[in-house]
């Protein structure tokens, strides 16, 4: 009780911090962005994975240290989306066009368009993730596989393919495994997001000249979401072939 005679709102303060701590992103993805402005690819994905590295904190904190009930008018779940669009999506798109990733005509114009309409359609979605832990659809994780073209080096056309691939996909149930929530192949998706940030920091510290190994090295990670997402869709399918049965 306060010397007033009301109970201290204890956790309200502590709430907030954490909420402050996720709204942060938004800073740190303005870092990111200037840092596209101002031509500085490596500097723009270090900023990216230091979002990353606040996004994949800030949801275990609050699920063990936030009450069951909200202490504050703050919802954690929309911020958490907003920052996420912004990190994930706006600055990745920018990052895709300032470094001539995709043709500066109205091809490229309309592959970045793709990107973001369909980013904007998945970020709506009510059926984001299943009950054990999957997104429906690919979640829109740029900040990941613009990155990751940049330092495969490939031709624009080529980027512009996977961009375009991927951003259909978006709008399928073809489910992607959290790296954290995933009930099933915790450890492989664990492992693969682990290889794929490790790559991409080598990368980067390597760049401007990344050897053939290094590129190599950067696609383990990729194959290794793929094998979980053909994996879990065929064990998806059986599972619903036995149950009609």
């Amino acid at each position: 009780m306060s010397r007033f005679g009301r109970p201290r709102e204890v956790h309200r303060d502590f709430s907030l911090a954490l909420h402050a701590f996720t709204a942060s992103g938004a800073l740190v993805g303005m870092a990111a962005l200037v840092a596209v402005l101002d031509g500085s690819a490596r500097l723009a994905i270090i900023w990216l994975l230091v979002a990353q590295l606040i996004d994949g904190i800030d949801g275990p904190l609050a699920r063990r240290l936030l009450p069951a009930e909200a202490t504050t008018r703050f919802d954690g779940y929309v911020l958490d989306l907003v920052i996420d669009f912004v990190t994930c999506v706006l600055v990745p798109a920018a990052f895709l066009w300032q470094f001539s990733l995709v043709p500066h005509d109205r091809y490229g114009m309309l592959v970045v368009a793709v990107m973001l309409l369909s980013s904007s359609l998945w970020f709506s979605r009510t059926d984001q993730m299943s009950d054990d832990g999957w997104f429906r659809g690919f979640p829109s994780a740029w900040n990941m596989v613009i990155p990751t073209l940049w330092l495969l080096g490939g031709s624009q056309w080529s980027s512009s393919v996977v961009i375009v691939v991927l951003s259909v996909l978006t709008l399928t149930d073809i489910e992607f495994a959290h790296p954290v929530r995933a009930t099933t192949w915790r450890i492989w998706n664990l492992a693969s997001m682990t290889v794929w940030i490790w790559s991409v920091v080598a990368g980067v510290a390597l760049s401007p000249n990344v050897p053939v190994g290094a590129q190599v090295a950067t696609l383990v990670g990729p194959m290794m979401v793929a094998i979980s997402v053909v994996w879990h869709a065929v064990g998806s399918a059986t599972d619903e072939t036995y149950a009609e049965r």
